[in-house]
């Protein structure tokens, strides 16, 4: 076999001088990936939680709340409105009341007492006035004379005044017609005006 020794001949030299000046060329030439541009990273924006959505509720003025920015207070259902008609005829019946001069207070076995008990709430609306009527009727009666009614006429806690807030509350509570009430209402405020009048007549003549 023959011993090659690098360098020793000319083509090698000559060889050896090609391969080192295509190593320089390749390690003076650019890289592939210098060519490409060099990607920014995406920054991916946090999630934003979605705010609770805040409910608000009217308050009344009259609560006690008002004012307040209270959560959480259900609203109150209104009750409904009176008949204006039956406003109105009650009104009267209460004016009348105030020229009252002072009655004796109001007993156990006294009729009027009845309207100072607790109105019912199981009524039915179209019903209502079939339980009421038959009250005015046993106070009022039929045949009953002015004066007759008009000594009945009791005041204190179980009186007169009981008997118009009761007459108020019920009306409201079933919305009672004014023109049901009227005759018989009437008829009371007719008999404490006159009787009134009676009355005070009455005393002048004995002075």
């Amino acid at each position: 076999m023959k011993q090659h020794k690098p360098g020793a001949s000319k083509a090698c030299q000559s060889n050896l001088k090609k391969k080192n000046k295509a190593g320089a060329h390749q390690q003076s030439q650019p890289g592939l990936q210098s060519f490409f541009p060099k990607q920014s990273k995406v920054l991916v924006p946090p999630i934003i939680p979605k705010s609770t959505p805040v409910v608000a509720y009217a308050m009344e003025s009259g609560s006690p709340f008002s004012g307040t920015h209270t959560m959480g207070i259900t609203p109150t259902a209104r009750s409904p409105a009176p008949n204006t008609h039956s406003v109105n005829v009650l009104m009267k019946l209460e004016k009348a009341i105030e020229d009252l001069p002072v009655l004796p207070d109001a007993n156990e076995g006294d009729e009027i007492t009845m309207f100072s008990d607790n109105i019912p709430t199981d009524l039915v609306k179209e019903d209502a006035w079939e339980y009421l009527d038959p009250m005015l009727n046993r106070f009022l009666g039929f045949n009953r004379t002015a004066e007759s009614i008009y000594n009945e006429l009791r005041g204190g806690a179980r009186g007169l005044p009981a008997m118009v807030q009761y007459l108020k509350d019920f009306v409201r509570l079933y919305e009672v017609e004014g023109a049901l009430l009227e005759g018989k209402i009437e008829r009371l405020v007719n008999i404490i005006q006159t009787q009134c009048v009676a009355m005070i007549r009455s005393k002048r003549t004995h002075l």
